[in-house]
């Protein structure tokens, strides 16, 4: 009896710590910035744009985004980034490679790396951010990994059920995806402002 006792105890937390994070999942697949229409498809690619309107002239805005990209693109999330001479007059392109962890907990460590590019167009008064050409590379330690892109993988025809509800996989990818877009978005905004 007791050996038996504490494996009891044992099952019976996991069980329990284990429907407290199915739970907590299902709420964010369910709210409404994550649902049907919130991963935009141009020519059959994802992308996401924003114009974010800023004080200054051209140069003051290019500077003000130079400074941003230095100080973003230095994180320990970064895994290497490279930042192109644009062929367009006034675009700051950045290639990033960076992880997005999905769970972290003692003994589970959920990510994937996710290649993005980041166009930032400036002019008087502003900016156009466009995030695209967004892959993956999930489960890279087992068998090499999964590679997908996310036109294959977090659109709307991929992720949601005929119901309309987000698949859980492909469900998770987009909630980190759109996070990270917003999270980028929003940090520029700032400080071009």
């Amino acid at each position: 009896m007791k050996k038996i006792l504490p494996i009891l105890i044992l099952l019976l937390t996991s069980t329990m710590a284990s429907a407290q994070l199915f739970k907590g999942r299902n709420a964010t697949l369910d709210k409404p910035e994550y649902q049907a229409g919130t991963v935009p498809v141009v020519n059959g690619k994802v992308v996401f744009e924003k114009e974010i309107t800023a004080k200054g002239n051209t140069q003051e805005v290019a500077q003000k985004a130079q400074q941003w990209i230095k100080s973003r693109f230095s994180r320990p999330q970064i895994i290497k980034f490279k930042q192109y001479d644009s062929e367009t007059p006034g675009t700051l392109t950045v290639k990033s490679e960076e992880y997005i962890t999905f769970k972290s907990k003692a003994f589970v460590l959920d990510r994937t790396r996710i290649t993005y590019y980041l166009d930032i167009t400036v002019r008087d008064g502003g900016c156009t951010a466009k995030m695209h050409r967004i892959t993956y590379w999930y489960d890279e330690e087992y068998k090499d990994g999964e590679h997908f892109t996310a036109e294959s993988y977090i659109t709307d025809n991929e992720a949601l059920n005929k119901k309309g509800k987000l698949l859980k996989k492909p469900g998770k990818f987009r909630v980190k995806t759109i996070d990270l877009k917003n999270e980028l978005f929003a940090e520029l905004e700032k400080a071009l402002n």
